[in-house]
């Protein structure tokens, strides 16, 4: 059977998932029925072409663009040469194919939802939303506020609740976002997901047995507590100090204000980098990369 191996194109660094991204990845995929691939520049293409060095590697930069909605396969791009990355693009597009023809196993639970800050979103947080999208049909994620960070970690969040609420909602395994504000509790957290759940699927019945809510392996002793979340189930993702260290919202965040002065300097760098190219376009012959 033939391919088609057309298909809308975006390229950029995507060391930081910032609203043009999101404005970009959107847009393109409205103009047409097409699937949306990402190419995400190596770091040896962002030296040699555009003088800097993103903060991110390349696996996880592409780990957090194919995370988002709307995106259907990522490649990379290292190379001015328009057939070899046309050859790259392609490859990754047909793999895609492949994939979407497979049958989607079923879950284990009906809802699940996880808990966090997601500063500065980065692949360890893409990697627990697609292991636990895995457990579940439907995955909210309850995003701690401004108010609650500062009053219990005591610091300000780099991203403030609204954006960091928009990259989550960008998520193509993100069926919604909550909030968990300063004084929610853990019994708030889980009503409000139910009656979310509720208001989404009227016609859906819900027993407790079917809501799981996941936490990374090493909250495992502190969320143990069974009698806080009632009779829904607990899983845990693993979650290697290796990675923990490696991808880091901490260091990504003292980096970008030791170095690039903030994220309003990310995001130009960010916008400056983004290409789009429509199906059936002819390719960029920009050698600067740029939009």
């Amino acid at each position: 059977m033939s391919k088609d191996n057309s298909s809308n194109i975006i390229t950029g660094i995507f060391d930081f998932i910032v609203k043009d991204i999101r404005k970009a990845i959107k847009e393109t995929r409205m103009k047409n029925d097409k699937p949306v691939g990402v190419g995400v520049y190596t770091t040896e293409y962002c030296e040699e072409n555009f003088f800097t060095k993103p903060y991110k590697s390349l696996e996880h930069r592409k780990e957090i663009a194919s995370g988002l909605e709307g995106v259907d396969f990522v490649f990379e791009v290292n190379s001015k040469d328009q057939e070899e990355v046309e050859n790259i693009k392609n490859k990754a597009l047909n793999e895609y194919l492949e994939r979407k023809n497979k049958e989607e196993e079923p879950k284990k639970y009906k809802l699940g939802f996880i808990i966090g800050s997601f500063d500065v979103f980065h692949a360890g947080h893409n990697e627990n939303i697609e292991l636990s999208s895995e457990l579940c049909d439907n995955l909210y994620v309850v995003l701690k506020t401004d108010e609650r960070i500062e009053k219990h970690k005591h610091k300000t969040p780099m991203q403030n609740t609204t954006e960091r609420a928009k990259v989550l909602k960008s998520l193509k395994k993100v069926q919604e976002v909550l909030y968990m504000d300063v004084d929610s509790t853990r019994t708030d957290v889980l009503e409000d997901v139910i009656n979310k759940f509720h208001e989404q699927f009227p016609n859906e019945t819900l027993d407790k047995k079917e809501i799981v809510a996941i936490f990374g392996e090493d909250l495992k002793e502190k969320e143990i507590n069974r009698e806080e979340w009632d009779e829904i189930n607990l899983e845990f993702t693993p979650r290697p100090e290796s990675k923990m260290k490696e991808v880091s919202s901490t260091a990504y965040q003292n980096a970008i204000k030791s170095k690039d002065g903030g994220m309003e300097n990310i995001e130009k760098k960010e916008k400056q980098y983004l290409q789009t190219r429509l199906a059936d376009d002819e390719p960029s012959t920009d050698d600067e990369g740029r939009g």
